[in-house]
């Protein structure tokens, strides 16, 4: 072959490469192009899907469950309680995202975690979904709430994130002192007794000198680390006492409520703490449910079963039963509601549950409407006492 004929060939094998590339390229341009557009119109047609997560929470490990509409579980996961990680599990769930856990330690830093990440997030109450609870793992616990939250049988637990959630972090902890203080005077007095001596009265905590008066040394020593104790608790008392009056300068309607006989800078400040927003209430009916100041009758087949007392939020129960033992050894509008009561054949206990439940209704009143404490709306009729 003359080197004319094979720089002849060579062209024409390089053209047939180059063409050949071309037709392969162009081919493949228009499978991709295709494959685009059925998953375009494949996503048109197929919406993304619903997705109902239970975590089971704690301070550890978080385990999920995600159920779809149709109640069939999708996936599991075990997820370390960090908060980067646990954002980027739920980021990588694609479709709408319905999240619940219980109410527990972790549940206020959660929420403010995983809030922003999801469409709807639910803290539910624990206590009442045990009718709902057989097998205890916790897999099968976020299971359960999954498909609780897929049903709509789940009870919330308000949270909101805002800084009056912080305030009832401050409470909490206060309470915790006073429960601490209260159990170690228990035991502190329980020495006297045991000993035969007398112990009542407020001045028992505050001499010491009384421990000598104890004949057993092993005594003498236990009463000595308790009284310490009392001590440093009473200190860390009067500090969170002025952390609470410097946060309670941030919410007006603590002040509002300190107007109110009975109510002062502590109990204001747990009422605000617990109750969040007052808005959530529809009336004060709703209020004493929450508050635990009324009993619900049980009734079935057109008979009176009896009647039980509601669960309800503690903290506030205890704030305006305190409240009204104290008013009604006063002078003051709520003792004359009191003796009005009583005048009318009320029993005592009966007759200061009433004055607990218009102790309520007026805070929440105050609360909604942020007026000040108006004294002439205490007695305009005689509610119902129960």
């Amino acid at each position: 072959m003359s080197p004319k004929s094979s720089h002849t060939h060579m062209k024409r094998v390089a053209s047939f490469r180059e063409a050949w590339w071309r037709a392969r390229r162009k081919a493949f341009l228009d499978i991709r192009y295709r494959m685009i557009s059925v998953s375009i119109s494949n996503s048109e047609r197929r919406p993304l899907m619903d997705n109902y997560i239970g975590m089971d929470a704690h301070s550890s490990i978080c385990v999920f469950s995600i159920v779809d509409a149709n109640g069939k579980e999708v996936n599991q996961a075990k997820i370390a309680t960090n908060g980067q990680l646990l954002v980027e599990y739920i980021r990588s769930i694609e479709g709408s995202k319905k999240l619940v856990f219980e109410e527990c330690e972790l549940s206020a830093w959660l929420f403010e975690t995983l809030r922003g990440e999801v469409d709807e997030l639910i803290v539910c109450n624990p206590t009442r979904n045990q009718q709902y609870k057989k097998a205890k793992t916790d897999k099968l616990d976020a299971q359960n709430l999954a498909r609780l939250l897929r049903g709509g049988f789940l009870t919330p637990v308000y949270h909101d994130g805002s800084k009056t959630e912080h305030l009832r972090a401050l409470m909490s902890g206060y309470q915790d002192i006073v429960d601490t203080g209260v159990s170690i005077k228990n035991r502190y007095k329980s020495l006297f007794r045991k000993a035969g001596l007398p112990a009542r009265g407020a001045g028992l905590y505050d001499d010491s000198s009384l421990l000598e008066n104890l004949s057993r040394p092993d005594q003498r020593f236990i009463g000595r680390g308790f009284y310490r104790l009392l001590e440093t608790l009473e200190k860390e008392r009067e500090q969170y006492i002025v952390a609470i009056r410097k946060s309670s300068r941030a919410f007006p309607e603590i002040r509002l409520l300190k107007a109110i006989p009975g109510i002062g800078d502590i109990q204001a400040a747990k009422i605000v703490s617990q109750v969040i927003s007052a808005q959530r209430f529809r009336d004060k009916h709703k209020f004493w449910s929450y508050c635990g100041l009324v009993r619900h009758r049980m009734e079935s087949g057109g008979h009176i079963y009896g009647s039980k007392r509601s669960w309800g939020n503690r903290i506030l129960k205890c704030v305006f039963k305190m409240a009204a033992q104290t008013v009604v050894r006063g002078e003051n509008e709520f003792r004359a509601y009191y003796d009005e009561l009583r005048l009318k054949g009320t029993s005592d206990r009966a007759a200061k549950n009433a004055v607990s439940r218009k102790l309520a209704a007026i805070s929440l009143s105050i609360l909604k409407t942020l007026r000040p404490y108006d004294e002439t709306r205490i007695m305009p009729q005689t509610e119902q006492a129960r």
